[in-house]
């Protein structure tokens, strides 16, 4: 699905009254940037894993973990389930193939894969490269929803779930807001109703050219962490400061937040947004 909003953005927001010359901002929690913890081994070393966020991060309010994964060619996490959790599995290098109960898939760069709640899944890095991914949990990750080996026979689950695939960013919905960025929504539930999509927050991806911007903007009740894939990004708020953030880390907005994010560098900035709850128009302002 691709639906391209080219100066549309704008009078839907004044529609929804969603333009504010004087949004007000609450006292509190400023911008934060999370770092990756250093990586562990996992599945008796069948991969090692960064923690970005965890359950008990002093963060605001976010129902879901976040981490980055790095597997061997050769190497595979062994069949397993998340009780109760859905995963997304988002490749920044390598090929991951992709096992989710009945179904086998692959996913390469800038692909990705939400597995559902329950599923036996198994992630494994195909062909000579090293598989580097982002894996986001909803609910959060405890090792209580961890199910594997011997204990698999012990849980009756349905065998049938089914993968959500979204091949790159062209399969998205398209936003252009003609300041050198062009965002992409990949999963919103909200926006994407037909989908049956299994999680409360959004995923969008944003490629920021060198000196291009996101128009300073405010998500009421809504908490954004911007995860750098490549190049880096500085994120600006009139109370919160200014925050940089390297490819690898992530930056936390809090909700009601306004604030801008531009590009600084000489290349070209990949991040991915993560929208908690999902992102809606009736809940973006625009200040004039």
């Amino acid at each position: 699905m691709k639906h391209l909003i080219l100066l549309l953005l704008i009078p839907l927001l004044l529609a929804a009254g969603c333009v504010s010359a004087d949004p007000e901002e609450p006292d509190g929690a400023g911008l934060t940037l999370l770092a990756p913890s250093d990586p562990f081994p996992i599945f008796s070393g069948q991969a090692a894993f960064a923690e970005i966020i965890q359950e008990d991060s002093p963060l605001p309010p976010l129902n879901y973990s976040m981490g980055y994964g790095v597997i061997a060619p050769g190497n595979a996490t062994p069949p397993h389930r998340l009780l109760g959790s859905s995963e997304l599995v988002y490749v920044i290098e390598g090929t991951a193939r992709i096992q989710c109960d009945n179904e086998t898939i692959t996913a390469g760069e800038g692909e990705f894969a939400l597995l559902p709640e329950g599923a036996l899944q198994s992630i494994a890095a195909a062909g000579d490269a090293e598989l580097r991914y982002l894996s986001v949990i909803q609910p959060p990750f405890t090792e209580e929803i961890e199910i594997s080996g011997d204990d698999l026979a012990a849980v009756p689950v349905a065998a049938d779930g089914r993968p959500i695939v979204v091949r790159g960013p062209s399969e998205g919905i398209e936003w252009d807001y003609g300041t050198g960025t062009l965002i992409y929504t990949l999963v919103n539930p909200v926006l994407m109703p037909e989908q049956d999509i299994p999680i409360d927050y959004s995923a969008a991806f944003a490629e920021i050219l060198p000196g291009g911007h996101v128009v300073r903007n405010r998500l009421i009740g809504l908490t954004e962490v911007l995860y750098v894939i490549d190049g880096e990004i500085v994120i600006a708020s009139p109370r919160g400061g200014t925050l940089r953030v390297p490819a690898g880390s992530a930056g936390v907005v809090p909700a009601d937040m306004v604030k801008d994010y531009r590009n600084p560098g000489q290349e070209n900035a990949k991040i991915l947004s993560f929208v908690d709850p999902a992102w809606r128009v009736e809940r973006a302002e625009i200040p004039g």
